[in-house]
């Protein structure tokens, strides 16, 4: 545009007239009969990955990055990777009841695969994709809505659930959002209105 406000050219702009492509934001909600059925399917460290991803509201890249060092007196710290957000989160109830239990093991990481190194999020990504296929070939009258659910969606259950406990703000902060902007895009359910007169 400028080249031709400029006068080095008299042809129209090449992009001129195309259309946008507009992203599709997922809009997966994890109901909790779906998730129980794919748990049923998990080992215990599957089991504690789906948890605490649920119960922190953090990205796969930044559950699978957890060492020991980052849980202190009962906090949780998390620098998200995508972001670099620093994040303290209360180690309390079940969550402090999966970390006693996975810090009793004699390991740098908190969740290791088999060799036990560090797991990588492409490997979780995988374990997460037999055992949802496992779980739709027993569950067959749920199984669309059993495929349709990926790992990752375990975090916008979890700002959805904080937001229809409490509310945007709170969402915001458990997600380490910016903007609630960002916040409402990761809800992925409205909180219940009732009828003007009951």
């Amino acid at each position: 545009m400028k080249a031709r406000e400029w006068g080095y050219t008299r042809f129209p702009c090449p992009s001129e007239g195309i259309q946008r492509y507009k992203v599709k934001f997922r809009e997966i909600y994890i109901e909790d009969r779906i998730l129980e059925k794919i748990y049923y399917f998990a080992d215990q460290q599957l089991r504690d990955l789906i948890d605490v991803a649920y119960l922190t509201g953090q990205r796969p890249i930044d559950i699978v990055s957890i060492e020991k060092k980052q849980i202190i007196d009962d906090e949780l710290y998390i620098v998200q990777k995508k972001t670099k957000k620093r994040m303290r989160i209360a180690v309390v109830g079940q969550l402090k009841e999966i970390f006693n239990r996975r810090l009793s093991e004699d390991r740098e990481y908190l969740f290791c695969n088999k060799r036990g190194a560090k797991l990588s999020r492409a490997a979780l990504s995988n374990w997460f994709a037999k055992i949802r296929e496992r779980a739709a070939k027993h569950f067959q009258e749920y199984a669309d809505e059993i495929l349709a659910v990926q790992f990752r969606d375990l975090r916008a259950k979890a700002g959805t659930d904080k937001f229809l406990s409490s509310d945007t703000e709170t969402a915001q902060k458990q997600l380490g959002h910016t903007s609630p902007q960002m916040t409402k895009r990761y809800i992925r359910k409205d909180k219940i209105i009732l009828p003007t007169k009951v």
